[in-house]
């Protein structure tokens, strides 16, 4: 797995993603927090807190993490690589893994100058409305749990077809489905009482949680549930292919 890993993450770096990925998250992100009006402005806010980038963080994550792992096994399919990486003594869950394990690294790389977002509200904050450290270290984990499992759905999206660009827009409607999907439903009033439970279960409703500086055990089981889930199901695809 390791190995896998090892040639996945520095291939971020050999090529277009490992530069144009970390520039157009930073620079939209910079754009709506800072520039542009609207409700994720932080200089409109009364407070200072980086509740507007958690916010607006996974719309942006559910475009670009399809872009970083639409390549993960479409590329070997189309290559044919993916036959020789199969004869050798590798399962193939620590491929899809390795696969994984280098997508989500290269997220939280490219999440990581945005704590330089942190240094500017504390300097901009007045004396005795300091940033809750709380908050910020709750909704970085949401983050980071959000990134496992986009990353997980865009490998087994990949692993789904040979095509780069249906792996992209299919990952880019299957994150938007598994993050929003079941608390849109909910809003439709279609079920009865079992709204609500849509509601509550959605990712998007877990997620928001942590960025109000709530870490709950069970929250953090549903992200790694999910993660998990489209792990396995990128190994039976794999594993189809193969047959």
């Amino acid at each position: 797995m390791w190995n896998i890993f090892s040639k996945e993450f520095k291939g971020f770096f050999s090529g277009w993603t490992g530069l144009i990925v970390p520039v157009v998250f930073l620079a939209v992100s910079g754009l709506f927090l800072w520039l542009m009006d609207g409700n994720f402005n932080i200089l409109y806010s009364a407070y200072a807190e980086l509740t507007p980038f958690f916010d607006l963080a996974p719309w942006l994550l559910m475009f670009l993490i399809p872009a970083i792992g639409m390549r993960a096994l479409s590329a070997e399919y189309r290559t044919g690589t993916i036959e020789i990486i199969l004869t050798k003594p590798l399962r193939v869950f620590s491929l899809v893994s390795g696969k994984w394990l280098a997508v989500w690294i290269f997220v939280l790389f490219v999440l990581l100058p945005t704590l330089v977002y942190v240094y500017t509200i504390e300097r901009l904050a007045l004396p005795g409305n300091r940033p809750d450290a709380g908050i910020i270290i709750a909704g970085y984990m949401g983050l980071i749990l959000l990134s496992a499992v986009f990353g997980a759905v865009s490998v087994y999206v990949s692993a789904s077809t040979e095509g780069q660009m249906a792996a992209y827009l299919g990952g880019v409607f299957l994150n938007f489905l598994i993050f929003y999907g079941l608390h849109g439903l909910g809003n439709f009033n279609l079920f009865g009482s079992a709204d609500f439970y849509l509601r509550s279960t959605s990712l998007m409703n877990v997620y928001e949680h942590f960025g109000k500086g709530l870490i709950y055990l069970g929250d953090v089981a549903w992200m790694l549930f999910w993660t998990i889930i489209f792990l396995l199901l990128a190994v039976w695809q794999v594993k189809k292919h193969r047959r």
